[in-house]
């Protein structure tokens, strides 16, 4: 297992360093923002140690628009706990390999999209299916098994 000793678990309370999570074409190594333990209990294989609490809470940072637009996902209809997937651990200045817990915000697929295609740092390999402009003109955007409201999303 590799280990980065730089650069510790954006879980809260762990001081665990990151694990690898592999290498790009160009020969940058990836980190997980996460400690081996840590990356194993956020997939429910066991639970946090002791004393952890982990980064994702289940809510977007976007909420208030911050970023500059409302988030537009429908959280009446998702559960923080059992939707873990609905948001993402996204890295605020774009460079995947700093893992810094200032450097990470937790946001919603639809707002980690859009906030990425606007910086140009998302290649959009994930989520091709996410209309997150709305150009179809649908009321809704579903991935995997909730449904997004897009309503006048900007």
């Amino acid at each position: 297992m590799h280990i980065d000793p730089k650069q510790k678990c954006a879980n809260h309370g762990c001081n665990e360093a990151v694990t690898y999570s592999g290498t790009r074409i160009d020969g940058t190594k990836r980190w997980r923002p996460h400690c081996s333990h840590c990356q194993g209990a956020s997939y429910g294989r066991h639970p946090h140690r002791e004393g952890v609490t982990p980064f994702k809470t289940g809510r977007c940072n976007n909420e208030d628009g911050k970023l500059g637009w409302p988030c537009m996902t429908n959280w009446e209809h998702i559960d923080p706990k059992a939707d873990t997937w609905v948001t993402e651990i996204d890295h605020i200045n774009g460079d995947h390999t700093d893992n810094r817990k200032e450097n990470l915000q937790e946001l919603c697929v639809l707002c980690h999209k859009k906030k990425g295609k606007m910086e140009g740092n998302f290649r959009g390999h994930r989520y091709k299916n996410l209309d997150i402009n709305n150009e179809s003109g649908d009321k809704d955007v579903s991935s995997k098994q909730r449904t997004y409201s897009v309503d006048n999303f900007p």
